[in-house]
């Protein structure tokens, strides 16, 4: 009798919770006698951004993703190849025990974080699920996975990441506090060596009131070149956010063709996804001139991979400032507020719920820009002395 084997394929999207905004994941099925088995590739990819014939495409990390993915794939047909080059019989059960061998020595740091939270009887489940959270950051950050990953330079983006999301800094600090544990963790089970933490410090209520671009640093990233057709794709993202106040997440959901002309203007209306609060801004000249070199539609990237090459884009503008995606919101209202907008115009813009939350963010900054250009003051005045 002739023995029969598995087959492989990929699949995407299996629970069907891909969107344009919600990454979901790429697995490996096995199917053998109408029995499936499904083993994860670590890869999530939005809606559009896989499919069969050219697997992982429409990003910039395309590349990466699909190496990892058929990596894993090849692994799994090798063996299988193996079975059928010595006419062993195949069995679920061998196929569990190779999975777990190949990963065990390859075990990643966010399946040993993983693993940890859900046995560890020190804490309590309301505990174990917040600390799931952790997971699901790094899973969608994605450069924190290998033990390899876990960097000071890591870090630190990890920390830009969080912020870029909206993140409150004392959920920031938890995050950053359960990472620590894990890395702990695996330092005393000699699974890694130094701590990238040493010599970083997180503070629970640390401000981000100076994440903003001033109006000449805007000036000087809009008319820098960029070595790359794909920095200047992100430039170009991060100006518009800089000229409309828009999120990261409501900067990939923009639609040109929902805009209205009102006179000589181009007017936009939405609602937050983060909030669900209303919003309205005005296309300015230099917006416009960006949204139709793309014919009004707009590159699309990962949130982490757009923050990656913004400092790309600092760095070929001259800038020494750790830009991310959130700045570009701030940049925003301190960009109308500095040309005479008034706090509920500027509210309205970036679709804060209460004028007291626009308040509370710009009140702390404009002081100190008061400060700032007194001192400048009092210094010309000292020179012309």
């Amino acid at each position: 009798m002739k023995l029969k084997y598995p087959t492989t394929r990929f699949v995407f999207d299996r629970k069907k919770q891909a969107t344009k905004t919600n990454a979901a994941l790429i697995q490996i099925e096995v199917l053998f006698e109408r029995k499936k088995k499904y083993i994860t590739t670590g890869v999530k990819v939005f809606k559009g951004q896989f499919d069969t014939a050219r697997l992982v495409h429409s990003r910039l990390d395309m590349i990466e993703c699909n190496e990892r993915i058929t990596a894993i794939k090849m692994r799994i047909d090798d063996w299988l190849n193996s079975l059928m080059q010595r006419g062993a019989a195949f069995e679920w059960d061998a196929l569990d025990n190779f999975i777990a061998n190949a990963t065990h020595t390859e075990r990643t740091f966010v399946e040993f974080a993983e693993e940890m939270i859900a046995t560890r009887a020190d804490i309590r489940e309301t505990t174990r699920k917040t600390q799931r959270k952790l997971i699901t950051a790094l899973e969608e950050f994605g450069r924190i996975t290998a033990f390899a990953d876990i960097t000071r330079a890591n870090i630190m983006a990890f920390d830009d990441y969080l912020h870029a999301r909206g993140i409150r800094q004392t959920t920031v600090y938890s995050y950053h506090k359960f990472l620590k544990t894990y890395i702990n963790a695996a330092i005393r089970r000699d699974l890694f060596k130094d701590n990238p933490y040493n010599g970083i410090s997180i503070k629970r209520g640390e401000s981000v009131d100076g994440r903003f671009l001033t109006e000449e640093e805007l000036n000087a990233i809009s008319t820098a070149p960029m070595p790359t057709d794909s920095l200047t794709h992100v430039r170009d993202l991060f100006v518009l956010q800089c000229l409309t106040g828009l999120s990261y997440s409501d900067l990939m959901d923009f639609d040109f063709s929902q805009t209205k002309t009102n006179g000589e203007q181009k007017v936009f209306n939405g609602k937050r996804n983060k909030t669900g609060v209303s919003f309205t801004f005005a296309l300015l000249p230099e917006a416009r001139k960006i949204i139709e070199r793309y014919n009004g539609i707009l590159p699309k990237l990962t949130n982490q991979q757009y923050n990656m090459r913004l400092k790309l884009v600092a760095q070929a503008a001259g800038i020494s400032k750790p830009i991310a995606s959130h700045w570009g919101r701030r940049t925003c209202g301190m960009y109308l507020l500095n040309n005479g907008f008034s706090m509920e115009v500027v509210a309205k813009v970036l679709g804060h719920s209460s004028i007291r939350t626009t308040e509370a963010i710009y009140a702390k900054i404009l002081d100190k820009s008061v400060e700032d250009a007194f001192n400048r003051l009092a210094k010309k005045k000292g020179e012309q002395g």
